[in-house]
């Protein structure tokens, strides 16, 4: 180490440092090269010589495990390889904080001539380290004027005694949060900016990974000593990795992250981790590119770490081979040896116009070309612009159903209307627009796809497969938030890797001004549109609901501003109005920019959502959103984005979504465990009703599973923080977020769209109950089901129908209003778990049965379906018990207090199985709460003990809501079925 008094001048930390010349013990070249990475002067002096000649070997050799012959000499296999270090190097160290602070002797060494990797010729090994000798970590030495920055910026005082000690062990003393990076000269940028930062000479050298000579672990991973000394309890760690493009670094780096951290946190340190999008690679140069302001910028957007694995999924990590920033992507010449296309481009920007003439050619060449979507009436309209049928439309097409065609992934199996076979698809094209939301349609929805999803996961993987293999198929993925997962599920399914070609369209537009209104609800943005009507304006309103329970939904918004503005044309688009031939908006989405200009005011619900581009001009003057957390955050914003022309926005967005998935976890682990437990346990209930099923040979298609784990924690994350999720991300796309800072209070507008809603509501669940049913059939019924064409009437008779069905009573207005409310598995539950305990077992056996046939399983529908796991659940914590209608509860009571301690003790399960999140606070008459609204059942309160400490007593209530007459319906269809 350098003595601390040859260069170093005491000045004021207001005046930062003076100009320090250089030492002669440091070259010039060295000098400029730590000054080229934003390293203050007074550090360099402190921490760098330059090094040459035989000298260079006392720095790397003084392990006792350096090969040397009997004379002491090092071998000359050593000297051979290491004779570059002969020539000019620089050296760094620091302190070493495991012995009192003194000079470390283990450092880095950078030679001017590097020596080739032996294993990657191609490669230079930059820095070198002492042979045979644990990496450690740089601590560097600092003058007293970066000290005074790091106590300032912390507001942590420096005594004669801390002085006496030395910065790092100030550092250890008053807890100061600490960086990690990778680099000795990052360390030194970071401090020269006020940071704490200890250097590693390697993503994974700040822990242990114990192994054989075979390679076999030999203990559990573990901190590196010095970061352990500081690992103390609260102290914030940052995690301050290189920014890298290449994907199997960016993978590495990644684990590295994880693993410290996971080991971090284990200490009770708080982790969180740097990331940024501008293009250098380093935290120094990144500094010394953009100053030393981005530093903060950077350290203060840092990310937790669930929070920032989530980020990572959002991440399109593959090298571009084309980066274009223009409004229209225009005609792509692909290479002929591209296999996986990718294709990230803004909304808007002709993404499918693009795939004409690639479809075109295809055509021309014979060539299959398959378009896959998970809207029927997104999938028409891109058929359309691109060249090929719907698949309902091949009998009319003069090429029919040999060069291809569009269809939804719901009915990609043998049994779908297209009667598809991926085997007969040589070659073939396939082109998946938003492939991020075609996925997660795929491996989550509640659609036909959900009776099928094992056989089109299967019919997928051999279409990819086909497209892979040697010839001319190919798979070209679209999409404006396209990131790793879809390329990913794509070569999963394939069993194969390839190197996809990627294209990047920078280019985001003019930024919009979008009004943010931040109220708890959307009264204030429903006051401010009703002025905006009222003053001539003519909006596009997107919402994320439809139904008339939702105040906030298409069908009472329409008919609120119908009451209000008589004369204006109102078209509301949604799932019911697109597919009722009765209706203005009947087969809309193909011709949208034509039927929009007829109408003053437009409401769309999420069916014109990803793909559909309004891009008529002159003719809104707004586009208005209230989104209440229903979708995804990504869905929200292209909502707000379908219509193209650059007018201004107004918003409104829940804070937390109101979905999640899974356990609700943002942890891919603790996501994908919690599905493997509850299939596991469903396996030996299944087993013990006497189903001979051996898990092992249960086909678990793991890769589409992975990405189904990465989508729900990224869809979770949204939800947990879903306005803030949604406004970073309007704000990563350029556009300017305007609060609108309007706390009045609208009594009067509450009251009326309250109103509204009731009397709509009201009405449908009247008409819904007066539907005549007397005529159907179940095969009549069915056939309606699968009609897409449906008036009003139509459905409410289907909805009326199976409401009979399922409950065996008669429908009244206020069933249907249960029903919507979530009253069916509530009631299910509850009769397993009471009357229909005996049937449970033969329910579960069928899909049991099913999966034995097929030995395939999809964990989250199996999972799902499965009511014995639950049932076990409840039984084991006495709620049988508990819901005997004569009973008397009270806190205190022992049965209850233990069920409350059992249930505690694994919360993690609880949460699992029964989606109950619990918290060690929660009294046992909450936790009571808790387990009986998943039965549809209430506590309430009768009054308090007439003596002693007058606990409050509670009576089980609900049960009087006429389930048992449903009971006795269902009970006796279960022995129907038991006797056939």
């Amino acid at each position: 180490m350098k003595n601390n008094n040859c260069v170093l001048q005491q000045i004021e930390v207001t005046q930062r440092y003076e100009i320090i010349s250089r030492p002669s013990d440091i070259e010039a070249h060295h000098w400029n090269e730590w000054l080229a990475s934003a390293v203050d002067p007074g550090i360099i002096a402190l921490n760098v010589i330059s090094v040459s000649g035989t000298a260079s070997y006392d720095y790397l050799f003084y392990g006792q495990n350096v090969p040397r012959r009997n004379d002491g000499r090092l071998r000359d296999g050593i000297l051979k390889k290491y004779r570059h270090i002969e020539g000019l190097n620089w050296w760094c160290n620091g302190v070493d904080p495991l012995n009192d602070y003194k000079e470390m002797q283990w450092g880095g060494m950078k030679p001017d001539r590097p020596r080739r990797d032996a294993n990657k010729v191609h490669k230079f090994i930059k820095y070198e380290h002492p042979l045979r000798v644990p990496t450690r970590a740089f601590f560097l030495a600092v003058p007293d004027y970066t000290w005074e920055s790091v106590a300032a910026r912390y507001e942590k005082p420096i005594g004669d005694e801390d002085r006496a000690l030395g910065f790092w062990h100030w550092v250890w003393k008053y807890n100061i949060p600490v960086v990690i990076c990778e680099g000795a000269k990052k360390a030194g940028a970071l401090l020269t900016n006020g940071y704490a930062a200890i250097a590693l000479p390697g993503v994974n050298s700040g822990y242990r990974n114990p192994k054989d000579e075979f390679g076999q672990p030999t203990g559990e991973k573990h901190l590196i000593p010095e970061l352990q000394h500081f690992a103390t309890l609260g102290r914030p760690f940052i995690i301050c990795f290189d920014h890298d493009t290449k994907p199997e670094t960016i993978q590495r780096v990644n684990v590295a992250i994880v693993q410290t951290a996971k080991l971090l946190t284990a200490c009770g340190c708080q982790v969180l981790v740097t990331q940024w999008s501008y293009p250098e690679k380093g935290i120094d140069d990144l500094i010394a590119a953009r100053g030393k302001a981005i530093a903060d910028e950077i350290i203060k957007l840092a990310l937790s770490l669930e929070k920032w694995q989530v980020k990572e999924y959002n991440r399109l990590s593959y090298q571009p081979a084309l980066v274009l920033n223009q409004r229209y992507l225009g005609e792509l010449l692909i290479p002929e040896s591209a296999k996986l296309i990718l294709l990230k481009s803004f909304k808007g920007s002709g993404k499918t116009e693009s795939f004409a003439p690639i479809v075109a050619e295809a055509i021309a060449n014979g060539q299959p070309v398959i378009l896959l979507s998970h809207r029927v009436q997104l999938a028409q309209a891109i058929a359309d612009r691109v060249g090929i049928p719907y698949i309902t439309e091949v009998r009319n097409s003069e090429t029919g159903i040999l060069l291809g065609f569009a269809l939804c992934v719901d009915s990609l199996h043998p049994n779908g209307q297209a009667r598809f076979n991926a085997v007969h698809w040589k070659e073939p094209l396939v082109i998946i627009d938003e492939s991020e939301q075609v996925i997660w349609h795929l491996l989550s929805a509640n659609t036909e796809v959900k009776k099928h999803r094992v056989e089109v996961l299967n019919q997928l993987s051999q279409l990819f497969k086909n497209a892979f293999a040697p010839g001319r198929g190919r798979v070209i993925l679209a999409d404006a938030d396209l990131s790793d997962l879809s390329p990913e599920m794509v070569m999963g399914l394939a069993e194969t890797k390839v190197t996809p070609w990627v294209v990047v369209n920078t280019w985001k537009g003019q930024p919009l001004n979008i009004y943010h209104y931040r109220q708890t609800t959307p009264i204030s943005w429903l006051a401010a549109l009703e002025a905006h009507i009222k003053a001539g304006g003519k909006p596009f309103i997107a919402v994320d609901a439809q139904k008339a329970k939702s105040k906030w939904g298409t069908k009472v918004l329409e008919a609120k501003l119908k009451k209000k503005f008589p004369s204006r044309k109102i078209l509301r688009i949604d799932s019911e109005t697109i597919a009722d031939p009765e209706h203005e908006a009947y087969g809309c989405i193909q011709r949208l920019n034509e039927i929009l200009m007829e109408y003053d005011i437009v409401l769309a619900s999420p069916s014109i959502g990803t793909g559909v581009s309004i891009d008529i001009k002159g003719h809104f003057t707004s586009v208005w959103g209230c989104f209440q957390g229903v979708a995804p955050e990504n869905a929200t914003r292209q909502a707000l984005a379908r219509v193209r022309e650059e007018v201004e926005r107004h918003l409104w967005v829940a804070r937390h979504g109101v979905g999640k998935v899974g356990n609700g976890a943002m942890n891919l682990k603790s996501l994908l465990a919690s599905e493997h437990k509850r299939f596991q346990a469903n396996l030996r209930l299944l087993q013990d009703a006497s189903l001979t099923i051996d898990g092992d040979e249960i086909n678990i298609n793991r890769t589409a599973l992975t990405i189904f784990g990465k989508m729900s924690c990224r869809i979770n994350a949204g939800m947990i923080h879903y306005r803030e999720s949604v406004l970073e991300a309007l704000t990563d796309e350029g556009h300017n977020i305007i609060d609108v800072d309007d706390n009045k209070t609208r009594i009067i507008l509450e009251k009326q769209i309250t109103k509204q809603r009731n009397e709509l509501y009201n009405a449908e669940c009247e008409n819904v109950s007066a539907a005549d049913t007397s005529h159907l059939t179940p095969a009549k019924y069915e056939a309606l089901q699968q009609q897409r064409s449906k008036t009003t009437a139509e459905r409410n008779i289907e909805r009326k129908y199976k409401l009979e069905q399922r409950y065996g009573v008669s429908v009244t207005p206020e069933l249907v209003k249960k029903d919507d409310a979530g009253y069916y598995p509530q009631l299910r539950l509850c009769y397993y778990l009471t009357v229909g305990r005996a049937y449970v077992e033969s329910r579960d056996r069928k899909l049991g049965e099913k999966m034995l046939a097929c030995k395939s399983a999809w964990l989250p529908d199996f999972n799902g379906g499965q009511l014995g796991l639950v049932i076990h659940a409840l039984e084991m914590f006495n709620i049988p018990n508990f819901i005997k209608s004569d009973r008397s509860l009270r806190g205190s009571d022992e049965d209850l207090v233990q069920m409350a301690n059992n249930a505690l003790s694994v919360k993690w399960q609880v949460k699992t199985v029964l989606d109950i999140t619990l918290s060690d606070n929660d009294s046992p008459i909450v936790i009571l709460r808790r387990f009986l609204k998943k039965i549809g059942l209430k506590l309430k309160y009768k009054g308090r003990d007439g003596t002693g400490d007058r606990q409050r007593i509670y009576h089980v209530v609900g049960a009087d809501d006429g389930r048992y007459e449903i009971f006795q319906h269902w009970l006796t269809k279960e022995k129907e079925k038991a006797a056939a």
